[in-house]
């Protein structure tokens, strides 16, 4: 089973569920299913008892996706596990916000699908790891979480939700304004993402970053890349971070870097 073709089809259905079109997810489901939802007590088993779970479920709540990260393995050629990493914030009717880190682990197997041709695959495990104390009103969706649980700060995550690959077997969705900067590694084969969730080694190098990304990504140096807008100050020669890293710029480039960097703040406060 192709875990990386997997990975792609869950962060998918994920982006697809939190715009609130389960259509994917349930195309997906496995006659024999076992979903683990996010607060205590949420089990279902059954393709037929997640379809009427979903079609019973009434709300009006709306959702925002952060910084994704999906790792995937295979253990043989019929299965494969998929887990992805994010920030999912809730946005209630009352203008009520609420973030919340979740942890979502699928079980992905082949199944013949009457109907289709060919082996399909199918969600076997579904199990979603947050916990808090469901309301009893509640099915699916947390539509009561703000009144039993307020310990979240709202978080809204701004910019482009960027795709990259890691070195180390694993995909990376980042939001563009949680890149600080980039560092060159490997020979210049590969790059360092750091970033205000955490430092991620990727396969992109620096210049195919820098091509691919100049609305938000402006190289200072040779071997780094920075974004405009977590600069706090440029002096002869070197530039100043907002996390207090200090990069370099060679005397030849500092000029037009200071015009660049000038030239993109006017352009996003424009």
């Amino acid at each position: 089973m192709n875990a990386k073709k997997m990975a792609d089809l869950t962060i998918e259905i994920i982006r697809k569920y939190y715009e609130n079109d389960t259509s994917l997810f349930i195309d997906h489901v496995d006659e024999n299913i076992l979903w683990y939802g996010p607060a205590k007590g949420q089990f279902l088993s059954g393709r037929q008892a997640i379809i009427d779970a979903w079609s019973a479920e009434t709300h009006s709540l709306t959702f925002t996706m952060g910084d994704t990260r999906i790792d995937y393995i295979s253990s043989n050629n019929t299965y494969c596990e998929v887990m992805a990493s994010f920030p999912i914030t809730t946005h209630f009717p009352d203008k009520k916000d609420i973030t919340m880190d979740q942890v979502i682990h699928i079980t992905w197997c082949e199944r013949t699908v009457p109907g289709k041709k060919g082996k399909q695959p199918r969600m076997l495990v579904v199990h979603i790891s947050d916990l808090y104390h469901k309301h009893e009103a509640d099915n699916i969706y947390p539509v009561h979480f703000n009144m039993i649980y307020n310990g979240y700060v709202p978080v809204v995550e701004t910019g482009q939700l960027i795709y990259f690959q890691g070195i180390d077997s694993f995909d990376l969705y980042l939001k563009s304004d949680n890149i600080l900067w980039v560092e060159s590694i490997s020979g210049g084969r590969h790059s360092i993402l750091h970033t205000s969730k955490g430092v991620f080694r990727i396969k992109a190098s620096i210049t195919e970053l820098e091509k691919d990304h100049p609305d938000f990504l402006l190289r200072c140096h040779r071997c780094h890349l920075v974004n405009p807008l977590h600069i706090m100050s440029i002096r002869r020669f070197s530039v100043t971070l907002d996390d207090g890293k200090e990069l370099s710029v060679p005397e030849k480039k500092y000029t037009d870097f200071k015009k660049r960097v000038q030239s993109f703040n006017s352009a996003s406060q424009g």
